[in-house]
């Protein structure tokens, strides 16, 4: 997947997505999500570079954030923009995730 770029630390992964989280890339991100998950204790997924989310892409989202802490592991979302900002409140689920906003907040958790 070419809009997907993944940094690995020791316990850490930081997944950067770009482009648009539609339904015609969920199928895509969920199978590239499955492999990434089987060896990270935390997952970030930077948002910053997404321009649109439609509902699929939300539920791709819950989805992935349940997994991961029934998982007993940790989710942020890192960055996200303002269109995806805008969505996630439009739909009640700002609250839901973990949103880290700046480098210093990431630093920690990338170790």
């Amino acid at each position: 997947m070419d809009n997907l770029r993944i940094e690995r630390t020791r316990n850490a992964v930081l997944a950067e997505y770009r482009g648009e989280m539609t339904l015609d890339v969920t199928g895509e991100l969920k199978v590239a999500f499955d492999a990434i998950l089987a060896d990270a204790e935390c997952l970030i997924l930077d948002l910053s570079g997404v321009s649109f989310i439609d509902s699929s892409g939300i539920g791709f989202l819950v989805s992935l954030a349940s997994r991961v802490e029934n998982e007993a592991k940790s989710f942020y979302l890192y960055r996200p923009g303002a269109q995806v900002v805008r969505t996630l409140e439009l739909v009640q689920l700002k609250k839901y995730f973990k949103i880290i906003g700046t480098e210093e907040e990431l630093a920690p958790l990338m170790l």
